[in-house]
């Protein structure tokens, strides 16, 4: 198991009571829980995780481990968290959601969420849950719901260029793999575009990813219905990677707070530590934010 993104500070804002119930929403590789698990020793934890190969890893790392007693995970969306606590008969202390992508998702999915490898275009995290794939939002959708999806989940500023570029392309052939993809849209912006610091499809990718996931709208039912689940002084801390996702976990948690149902453990936005980020990069775009129940 890996070492999650700012750790440490999920641990000291959880403010851990002794036999406290937790739930990672997004187990992931198990790097937050076993951090918690291994700090608090009769603490115990519920995992989450929504794709059922990184669920599959983690339930073999953990099978032989001192840790397993003390932690139960299930393979299902976060969305239906308060199911999930029903089922399992867990009512939490804590919540901790990262939102951000695995590496697994990028290193060895083989699903298309990298445009650094040549794999078919899906970006789907569970397979057996969701139907559409990136592919078929590609070659299947109008030009007007192209450009929405680039614009409103990409932040795409050459929305038109790239749909426009893609329409001409699936005429020809179906836009199967990632290279294609990546070929188009290198071939439809211009040259300064190419040459900039973050490569041309970045933009197009996380728009597709999101789309095909639908991932703002789970994660707006996800963190409204971890605050309901939530017991009284109980913490929920959300670590986001993007502007959108922290737009709306910032307007949930303004308007809850408004509405006397939680309050604020810190003002505004926590960042990674300088020491953080230098020995993983990845942890340089997280913003973490905190709320407990009253």
């Amino acid at each position: 198991m890996h070492r999650s993104v700012m750790l440490d500070e999920v641990i000291e804002y959880l403010n851990i009571k002794p036999r406290a119930k937790i739930i990672d929403a997004t187990l992931n590789g198990g790097g937050h829980a076993q951090g918690i698990l291994e700090k608090y020793p009769d603490v115990k934890i519920l995992g989450i995780e929504w794709d059922p190969d990184i669920f599959q890893e983690f339930q073999s790392a953990i099978r032989n481990s001192e840790l397993a007693n003390r932690i139960v995970a299930v393979n299902e969306s976060y969305t239906e968290l308060k199911k999930i606590i029903e089922e399992q008969d867990f009512q939490p202390d804590g919540i901790i959601f990262d939102l951000g992508v695995s590496s697994m998702h990028y290193e060895r999915s083989g699903r298309g969420f990298t445009f650094m490898k040549d794999e078919p275009l899906d970006m789907r995290f569970n397979p057996q849950s969701v139907s559409q794939t990136a592919a078929d939002i590609v070659n299947s959708s109008s030009p007007e719901e192209l450009e929405r999806i680039l614009n409103e989940y990409g932040e795409e500023k050459l929305s038109p260029q790239i749909v426009k570029g893609i329409i001409q392309a699936r005429k020809e052939k179906p836009i199967i793999n990632t290279s294609e993809l990546v070929e188009v849209i290198e071939n439809s912006v211009p040259g300064w575009y190419r040459h900039k610091k973050i490569h041309p499809a970045t933009k197009t990718f996380q728009a597709l990813r999101i789309a095909v996931n639908n991932e703002l709208d789970n994660v707006e039912k996800g963190v409204l219905a971890a605050i309901d689940v939530l017991n009284s002084g109980g913490r929920l801390i959300v670590i986001s990677f993007h502007g959108l996702e922290d737009k709306i976990v910032r307007e949930i948690f303004k308007h809850k707070a408004k509405e006397g149902i939680v309050r604020r453990v810190i003002g505004g936005t926590v960042k990674p530590r300088w020491e953080e980020v230098r020995q993983n990069p990845r942890a340089r775009s997280a913003k973490m934010k905190i709320v407990e129940k009253i």
